[in-house]
């Protein structure tokens, strides 16, 4: 397969990491992860707050090394910005790869904290749908407000992405994102 440049988007707990862990076995390319990059930030001393002002910048520049080393990467984080989805295209168009964009989608709270509470959590990752991420504290009142809010907030290309059912079994998600990689 020609190198790509996959873009994952969706709200936590929707198979984000799954699905990027899998395309990157799959495919011999790179997963880009924001949590691992923020959660190291916070380590080094950066306040919750600033933590994405200053993980995402690097989060570009590693991909951008990657793509540059003629390696195929994913990126793995929510795409809620329409910044974060212009650079995903930008970085693909400035090396000539394809550029892909998968975004995982349910309104299934439910489902959403059930996952988030039975994975190992990152220090920047949620913990359940009401539970932040450790350093931010207490219980958050209003998680279910952010996530409903989160889902109206994801940004996708106008044309030419992959939506899946994040209720779906992973197995017939990971065809899906195979065959759409394929095209």
């Amino acid at each position: 397969m020609k190198q790509f440049l996959l873009q994952m988007s969706g709200l936590p707990g929707t198979g984000k990491s799954t699905i990027a862990r899998h395309v990157g076995s799959r495919y011999g390319a790179v997963v880009v992860d924001l949590d691992v990059i923020r959660s190291a930030v916070l380590d080094g001393g950066v306040l919750v707050a600033d933590s994405g002002r200053v993980a995402y910048p690097v989060m570009y520049a590693l991909t951008r090394h990657l793509l540059e080393q003629g390696v195929s990467a994913v990126i793995d984080s929510p795409c809620q910005y329409d910044e974060i989805l212009a650079t995903g295209r930008e970085m693909a168009e400035e090396r000539g790869v394809a550029y892909k964009y998968v975004e995982c989608r349910t309104d299934d709270l439910a489902l959403i904290d059930s996952r988030l509470r039975s994975r190992p959590a990152l220090r920047s990752q949620r913990r359940g749908v009401v539970l932040p991420p450790i350093d931010a504290g207490h219980l958050d009142a209003d998680g279910e407000q952010m996530f409903r809010i989160g889902l109206q907030q994801t940004r996708r290309p106008a044309d030419g992405y992959l939506q899946v059912d994040a209720t779906k079994p992973m197995d017939l998600i990971l065809d899906e994102v195979e065959k759409y990689l394929e095209e």
